[in-house]
């Protein structure tokens, strides 16, 4: 039977617990998880209900067969997906571990077979993960540095045009060239649609649009 996210973070919490003391406490979940005590008894009955750890009231807190199987299967998923953010996205530990707390729940078998598959093929080949982590940081660096991303009311210059081959040539049929002025005149509120000015004529950008142009501010 499946339970919660809410119960899922409970049950790793034992199982954490366990596999350094052999039993758990109420307590201990508490300082692990930062919750009233309350809140972790409800959680253990509703756990209990579910055949998962064996629990009664003032005594210790253990897994059950199923518990174990099920928990040590959350914290395998766990570690594959914090293994995949630190080691082919590079993101840093505290916060690729973070990231996979918020994505695990939501990530079924397949696609976690595949981004195993990722990590252990560049594991295999460490310069072709290197080729990959050069092209995110050009890429996260060109991304700070497009239309949609500026401030209104300021001139920049366009450095590049990029997207696919249909857009690059709607941005560029409408005058927006490389070398060209852009003036930014308004931002909508949610930041879609954009207004600039541009070689003299006014135009209207989908925030995607104004996502394809690299500019420099001048």
């Amino acid at each position: 039977m499946g339970i919660s996210e809410s119960l899922e973070d409970y049950l790793k919490s034992v199982y954490q617990i366990q596999i350094e003391k052999d039993f758990a406490r109420v307590k201990d979940v508490v300082e692990i998880l930062g919750v009233k005590t309350s809140s972790v008894i409800s959680a253990l009955k509703k756990l209990s209900e579910n055949g998962l750890v064996d629990y009664e009231k003032y005594r210790y807190i253990r897994l059950t067969q199923a518990g174990l199987m099920q928990a040590s299967l959350l914290f395998e998923k766990h570690n594959s997906l914090k293994t995949f953010l630190e080691e082919v996205l590079y993101i840093e530990s505290r916060k690729a571990g973070e990231l996979a707390h918020g994505l695990e729940h939501h990530l079924n078998q397949e696609l976690l077979t595949k981004m195993e598959a990722v990590t252990r093929f560049f594991a295999e080949d460490p310069e072709l993960l290197k080729k990959l982590q050069t092209y995110v940081d050009d890429y996260e660096k060109e991304s700070q540095v497009t239309l949609d991303r500026q401030e209104s009311g300021k001139v920049y210059r366009v450095e590049a045009v990029r997207g696919d081959p249909e857009l690059k040539r709607r941005l560029l049929s409408m005058g927006v060239l490389p070398g060209t002025e852009i003036f930014l005149e308004a931002i909508a509120p949610l930041g879609d649609p954009i207004e600039i000015k541009v070689r003299g004529y006014r135009l209207s950008l989908r925030k995607k649009e104004a996502r394809a142009v690299v500019v420099e501010s001048i």
